[in-house]
C-alpha cells in the first residue's frame, strides 16, 4: 500500500523529490504529473502532483523531504569542481576562424553547407 507523503504544484519539483528519495533507497511514485503538464490550469483541481511511497517507508521519506526543504542537500556556491580542477572544465571551442565563419554567414548571407531539394523536384512515387 502506498501512502501520500507530499503534494507539489510543480510536477518537475515532484520528480526531483522522487529522485532524491530513490537515491536514499526509498521506492517512490509520482502521480498526476501528466495532468499537471498537459493542462496546467487543472493542477490545483486535482490537488497537485502527488508523491507516494510504501507505507513502511513513509516516516523516513517525510524526514528526507523535511531535510530537503531545510536545505540539507544544498550545494555550496564555492564548491565548483571546475575551479578546483581545470581538467574538469569544458574545452574552449571558439576560435577566430569559427567566429569569422559565423559572421560571414550572418552578414553576407553565405549559403550554409547543406543542400535542399529543389521545389520542382517531386519525391512522389509513380504507380
Amino acid at each position: 500500500m502506498f501512502t501520500l507523503v507530499a503534494s507539489y504544484l510543480d510536477p518537475i519539483e515532484a520528480q526531483i523529490a522522487r529522485g532524491l528519495l530513490a537515491a536514499e533507497g526509498i521506492e517512490a511514485h509520482v502521480g498526476d504529473d501528466q495532468i499537471a503538464l498537459a493542462n496546467w490550469e487543472w493542477r490545483l483541481a486535482v490537488g497537485g502532483t502527488k508523491l507516494r511511497v510504501r507505507a513502511d517507508q513513509a516516516d523516513h521519506a517525510r524526514a528526507v523531504l523535511r531535510d530537503l526543504d531545510a536545505g540539507a542537500y544544498r550545494l555550496d556556491d564555492d564548491d565548483d569542481a571546475a575551479t578546483r580542477n581545470p581538467e574538469l572544465s569544458a574545452p574552449d571551442r571558439e576560435s577566430p576562424s569559427s567566429r569569422l565563419a559565423w559572421l560571414g554567414a550572418v552578414l553576407l548571407g553565405l549559403p550554409l553547407p547543406w543542400r535542399r531539394r529543389a521545389s520542382d523536384d517531386d519525391a512522389t512515387r509513380q504507380v
